[in-house]
């Protein structure tokens, strides 16, 4: 089991704070007890202000250089693409694989025992689809840094909103019609909302198993139901 501190001393790092599942993480974090601090790391102010927030504004390829000083208990890590705006590979490396593999790297080094980061459903390093493959590499580089607690969320896909909208965006958000039908094994395939999502991760962090933790499904399911309740 991974050592925890206790409750009132932790401190988060949460990186992606300005995407809708970073956004509804912080919430959560926020407005529960889990943590005395949250750090966010991030490009361009996250949109909220709370006397237990640290933003720190910065380029995230910078993190390892200038993220110093701070000392964090569990990291969050809400990088990357959902499946419904996956792109090419030359487009899905650099974030969904490089900048969360530095992030876990720059958290780990600040002292973080427990990360907590999104993949993807069906995620396989011999995937045909580019967006599984890549998460298939994170997954495999993430348990080679040999983190005591590391919780892996798969979610079948999470509906995007963006300024512009092609075909695909709009079938993926059509998509959670579909949930009531997907039961046994494909469970994993149900589509998660990023408010759902951001509850999982902070159910993960609040189950305090040590070891790698894949969750989907059901187990998905299990976890937002434990982030959501008060704490």
């Amino acid at each position: 089991m991974a050592v925890e501190a206790p409750v009132v001393q932790r401190i988060a790092l949460v990186a992606g704070g300005t995407g809708m599942t970073g956004r509804a993480l912080l919430k959560l974090l926020l407005t529960g007890g889990d943590y005395a601090r949250i750090h966010a790391v991030s490009r361009r102010p996250v949109p909220l202000d709370h006397p237990r927030l640290a933003n720190r504004i910065l380029p995230l390829e910078q993190m390892q250089a200038r993220l110093t000083g701070i000392r964090v208990n569990d990291a969050f890590c809400c990088l990357g693409a959902p499946q419904a705006r996956a792109g090419t590979l030359a487009e899905l490396r650099p974030v969904d694989l490089e900048l969360t593999l530095a992030f876990a790297r720059t958290a780990r080094g600040l002292g973080a025992s427990r990360l907590v980061v999104l993949s993807a459903a069906g995620a396989d390093r011999n995937a045909k689809s580019d967006f599984l493959r890549v998460k298939g590499e994170l997954e495999a580089a993430l348990k080679e840094l040999r983190y005591p607690a590391l919780d892996i969320l798969a979610p079948g896909s999470v509906p995007a909103v963006r300024a512009r909208m092609g075909a695909g965006d709009w079938l993926g958000l059509l998509r959670p019609l579909l949930n009531p039908l997907l039961n046994g094994s494909l469970s994993a395939r149900r589509t998660v909302a990023p408010s759902e999502l951001a509850a999982a991760m902070l159910g993960a962090a609040r189950s305090q198993r040590g070891g790698v933790h894949v969750y989907a499904g059901s187990s998905l399911q299990e976890m937002t139901r434990a982030g959501l309740r008060r704490n």
